[in-house]
């Protein structure tokens, strides 16, 4: 298909960032630079950035689900809240958080919450069906008081889990 920038290289990013534009945009952003520092741009890949102008969202997004190694769920403290809002953002035809989700569990790919300043650990019972498996995966943290120290715990943890990974 090549509609991502990574997909245009002949490959697809192996850690995919998820996250809701409303309280986690500017840490997928900080994040995504981070870790991009650490792998390389092109093992990152984060909507905003990766999706080449005029290709198809969609297409895109479910495109590098599909072919990631691991994906990122950042949850901020209302992230539960978002599949129950009643806005736009909880009818599942839009949600794009769960959406990502759902893809990447369906392509067996591991699926990690990172907890992002103020975020409690995630209660599954406050969860639609398709992302409720969330609460029960083990978690890493990226607070803005430690981004240097955990964003090191968390390159460390996803080499383990993707031993494809090098450090730039």
């Amino acid at each position: 298909m090549g509609t991502a920038l990574s997909a245009k290289r002949g490959e697809v990013a192996r850690i995919f960032i998820n996250y809701r534009k409303k309280g986690g945009a500017y840490a997928a952003a900080l994040l995504d630079e981070l870790l991009s520092g650490r792998f390389g741009e092109r093992e990152i890949f984060r909507a905003a950035k990766s999706i080449a102008p005029g290709a198809d969202y969609s297409e895109s997004i479910l495109e590098c689900v599909a072919g990631c190694d691991v994906l990122l769920a950042l949850v901020d403290a209302d992230w539960s809240e978002g599949f129950n809002s009643g806005s736009s953002d909880s009818n599942p035809k839009v949600n794009w958080v769960s959406r990502e989700i759902e893809e990447a569990f369906k392509h067996g790919k591991v699926v990690v919450p990172v907890l992002l300043s103020g975020a409690d650990r995630l209660d599954e019972v406050a969860l639609p069906e398709g992302v409720a498996r969330v609460a029960r995966l083990q978690y890493l943290r990226f607070d803005y008081r430690n981004i240097h120290q955990d964003v090191s715990f968390m390159s460390e943890q996803l080499v383990k889990i993707c031993p494809e990974l090098k450090s730039v």
